[in-house]
């Protein structure tokens, strides 16, 4: 496939609209991850499900990388602020990429200054803010108002997610342009729950351990169905921002 653009998302719910408005020509199994090639407002698409997490990230994009050939890698999903003013719904792109292991570890994304100017064009959905910034990739949700805001006097981070680092090194690692956009799921001031009972170490959530969770842990309900209501808004917000800068602005080959 030639002139593939590359679209990776960790779960199902972040890549839905893209792949409701798809026409797609196949399902692909890339180990335990799954990718859907097909067309995309007139472009050649590979929708990619990573699972959660850098390891099944990692591992995702490797395959990706060797089998596709891709002009260019967009990891798109939710994200946590950890600052205020970021609301449910903006989106946040990032300029600059961090490890929480390793302080020393930046990623420098000016570096792909075509597809980042282009997203900097891109207009944002309505009732939405578009955010560029310091985003964090973490090995753990971090499900606290506290934790977040540790996490960004520790490392000036404005924004949290668990993929992003890994899959942004191999496209640098590979000389392919890569672009981070990020739906904001969560504020900074609020609870999330514990997911660490059902996301297992294979990245997979397990939707009867949480649901299970939900039924053992009554205070947490409310969480949930304010978490749902407010992926449903970063999914929306992320489709059609990826939709126009797909459309109108990703160079035509």
């Amino acid at each position: 496939m030639n002139k593939t653009i590359v679209i990776m998302g960790a779960v199902s719910e972040e890549i839905a609209g893209i792949k409701r408005d798809m026409n797609i020509s196949d399902r692909i199994r890339l180990g335990k991850s799954e990718a859907w090639p097909g067309k995309w407002k007139g472009r050649n698409i590979l929708l990619v499900r990573t699972g959660v997490g850098k390891q099944r990230a990692e591992e995702t994009t490797r395959q990706v990388i060797e089998k596709f050939h891709p002009e260019v890698i967009i990891s798109m999903g939710y994200a946590g602020a950890l600052i205020n003013g970021l609301n449910v719904g903006d989106l946040f792109i990032a300029d600059c990429i961090l490890s929480e292991e390793d302080k020393a570890l930046e990623i420098d994304c000016s570096l792909n200054s075509e597809w980042l100017g282009l997203a900097k064009n891109n207009p944002p959905p309505e009732q939405a803010k578009i955010k560029f910034g310091r985003l964090i990739t973490v090995d753990s949700v971090i499900h606290s108002p506290e934790a977040k805001k540790n996490l960004a006097n520790q490392f000036s981070a404005h924004a949290v997610d668990m993929e992003t680092l890994v899959i942004a090194l191999l496209a640098q690692e590979n000389q392919i342009p890569f672009l981070s956009v990020r739906g904001i799921s969560d504020e900074v001031d609020h609870e999330l729950i514990d997911s660490s009972s059902f996301l297992g170490g294979d990245g997979e959530i397990s939707k009867i351990k949480a649901g299970w969770y939900v039924l053992t842990h009554p205070k947490s309900f409310k969480n949930a169905l304010s978490l749902r209501s407010q992926t449903q808004i970063a999914t929306r917000n992320l489709t059609s921002f990826l939709s126009f800068l797909i459309y109108n602005k990703a160079p035509k080959k």
